[in-house]
């Protein structure tokens, strides 16, 4: 959820703050998109690695479908891999499935490779950033905040 409400936010963001150029097209702003897509570049190995604590190591040593399904073993992997009550140990065992899939399984090459790099790799937007960002006026921002030019500190 995160990672769409940043996506939309600062989607938002760089478009409002966005301007009309000379030809009549309209240009967003820079640094903020810079700012959207290094975020998410970030969200999708963050999400692996909450769902993969959730999951446990079931992930990497679940027994195969076969193995719940075969006539002398499934009644055991029923009984050692059942969840709580109400939920069938197939559609728990389904979720992990897709959790696997998307964070360390055939389907998460491509979601996080293309998370990563879709807009370009994140130390070109670091760069755009740190072009775009007027660090020396924010460190006088908080130079005089903190009230450094009356004490005389050279920071």
């Amino acid at each position: 959820m995160d990672l769409n409400e940043t996506m939309h936010a600062c989607g938002l963001a760089c478009s409002t703050e966005g301007k009309a150029t000379v030809s009549g097209t309209y240009f967003v702003d820079s640094l903020l998109a810079n700012v959207c897509k290094l975020n998410v570049t970030r969200f999708p190995y963050e999400i692996a690695r909450i769902a993969e604590d959730i999951a446990g190591g079931l992930l990497v040593t679940m027994p195969s479908a076969l193995d719940f399904q075969h006539a002398q073993t499934g009644k055991y992997m029923e009984k050692l891999f059942g969840g709580i009550d109400g939920i069938s140990t197939e559609c728990r065992l389904r979720m992990l499935r897709l959790v696997e899939n998307l964070t360390i399984g055939a389907g998460a090459v491509a979601y996080r490779t293309e998370s990563m790099h879709g807009a370009g790799p994140p130390q070109a937007m670091k760069v755009m950033i740190s072009r775009q960002a007027n660090f020396n006026h924010k460190k006088s921002l908080a130079k005089n905040i903190a009230c450094l030019d009356d004490v005389g500190v050279d920071c």
